[in-house]
């Protein structure tokens, strides 16, 4: 799909027709593309909110910058990023830490 909306699409590229919530099915690109779009990026509706789409609203109208906040710099990213090890598996929170 990537590819596709790229532009940089294969002779043997074939997308699968896909079913709308109504139930019938898409028989253009154009359309799977916009169904799939539909489904991944919901409008923002404040009237369907949960608990945690409440919360995320509420964490993004505070200020950003704090005055525990501290400066990140590129070097010290770089040097953090460089030191892990690649070998090893992912830590829970996705990252390899060096031993």
């Amino acid at each position: 799909m990537y590819l596709l909306a790229a532009g940089k699409t294969r002779e043997t590229l074939t997308l699968t027709m896909l079913t709308k919530p109504d139930g019938s099915r898409n028989t253009k690109i154009d359309e799977n593309i916009q169904t799939i779009m539909d489904h991944l990026i919901p409008e923002n509706c404040t009237q369907d909110d949960t608990i945690q789409h409440k919360n995320a609203r509420g964490l993004s109208i505070q200020p950003i910058d704090t005055l525990n906040d501290q400066d990140l710099f590129l070097d010290e990213v770089r040097q953090t990023l460089e030191g892990f090890n690649t070998r090893k598996a992912s830590e829970p929170d996705g990252f390899k830490e060096k031993s």
